[in-house]
């Protein structure tokens, strides 16, 4: 890896394909006929899949006893490293109710295990301190509670801003205001939103038949059962869901009408008024490229 690194420049900016690299040399190597080390790192030989197999299977409950039974040789009796570490805590969190793990994710040994953001229910920004994200779930909250949030941040100068996820994000909090920060969230009834967690983080919705003249279902309660049902649920990765409710016509530019434009009479052909807006070409300095010119 470190040699393509250097020949190509491959994964030496953002890191995302990074994994892909390392699966096109892993195969070119077999093509090779080289033996190939599929290990999760230098602690096991095994993949994460067969670990996580073998703690189901074993109803193993503890790093430390996984990696004396089925670590390399040269591992058994270390500490770890800071691949498998992560990944076993992920694992055996995941797995706790089926292999009879009662203690709490951020009790004993499972509590080294996590890395810094699972460990103070917080996200570590690139100056060192945190930002808290309280789950709001389906993006519904009551004016009660966000005054509790305005008042936080202004307490304790944090910057604040909406997020993608229908969620309140408060940035800037240092490791030791995180204890007073999240008794104030709790004792107003929030908790926290994994928005730093490998498990469900967010179900995003519209406003529903409540309050949209184009809904049909009620998307806010489905966004809030499904949110709180499988919130905290551990996964190899993070992920997010949505609940739209809408009709097309409530999400499509070409098929918006105003709220005072009068009915058409029956019969009356629709389709210039439901067809897609017109395209035009665009001249760039680079490129020739054609996007949507909803001004037509």
């Amino acid at each position: 890896m470190p040699e393509v690194k250097k020949c190509t420049k491959a994964g030496t900016t953002c890191g995302s394909c990074v994994k892909v690299l390392g699966q096109l040399i892993d195969a070119e190597l077999e093509a090779s006929g080289v033996e190939v080390d599929k290990g999760l790192c230098g602690c096991f030989a095994r993949t994460r899949e067969e670990l996580y197999e073998i703690v189901l299977a074993l109803r193993v409950t503890s790093y430390r006893e996984l990696l004396d039974r089925h670590g390399r040789e040269g591992a058994r009796g270390g500490d770890g490293c800071e691949v498998c570490k992560p990944a076993v805590g992920s694992i055996i969190a995941s797995l706790a109710p089926a292999i009879g793990a009662g203690t709490h994710v951020l009790d004993g040994e499972q509590a080294a295990l996590q890395d810094t953001n699972d460990h103070f229910l917080a996200n570590l920004q690139k100056n060192g301190s945190y930002s808290v994200v309280p789950r709001i779930p389906g993006g519904e909250i009551a004016p009660e509670k966000l005054i509790v949030i305005g008042e936080i941040a202004r307490d304790f100068g944090l910057y604040t801003k909406i997020t993608g996820g229908q969620r309140i994000d408060m940035f800037g909090a240092r490791v030791e205001q995180l204890p007073p920060i999240w008794a104030r969230l709790v004792d107003a009834g929030f908790e926290s939103g994994h928005a730093y967690g490998k498990s469900l983080r967010t179900v995003k919705s519209c406003v529903g038949q409540t309050w949209c003249r184009y809904g049909v279902q009620d998307s806010v309660r489905m966004a809030i059962d499904l949110e709180l049902r499988y919130r905290g649920c551990a996964r190899r990765t993070s992920s997010s869901l949505r609940s739209p409710a809408a009709s097309a016509s409530a999400r499509r530019p070409g098929r918006r009408t105003s709220a005072s434009s009068p009915p058409r009479a029956a019969g009356t052909c629709t389709s210039a008024a439901t067809a897609a807006p017109p395209r035009v070409t665009r001249t760039c300095s680079r490129r020739t490229c054609r996007t949507p010119n909803w001004s037509v």
